[in-house]
């Protein structure tokens, strides 16, 4: 008896997942975060900063969503394309250590 084993693999690549987060029109912190190309972390401290507008909450099925619109989602990139990266690298607090201890 012959077995053959096919091996399926299912590929997604960014532009499948884009259209499917515009046709849907919600962008969790998650998937904003991985299509603008930033940590998670980074979207929360600028959400917690006021930097940029909070995302929709929505309680469905005893869990809570956060959300952004199109809208919302459309200032959240405008944000990053003009501040993500200012003083990348400059990170004061190791610098003044090493200053400190080449003295």
């Amino acid at each position: 008896m012959n077995v053959v084993l096919i091996r399926v693999q299912f590929l997604l690549d960014i532009n499948t997942i884009m259209v499917h987060k515009l046709i849907d029109r919600k962008f969790s912190i998650s998937e904003t975060a991985r299509l603008l190309a930033v940590h998670r972390g980074t979207v929360r401290r600028w959400i917690k900063k006021g930097l940029i507008p909070e995302p929709i909450a929505e309680d469905t099925a005893g869990a809570r969503l956060r959300y952004w619109n199109r809208d919302g989602f459309a200032k959240v990139k405008e944000y990053r394309e003009k501040h993500f990266g200012e003083g990348r690298g400059e990170r004061t607090d190791i610098k003044k250590k090493r200053m400190k201890k080449v003295k």
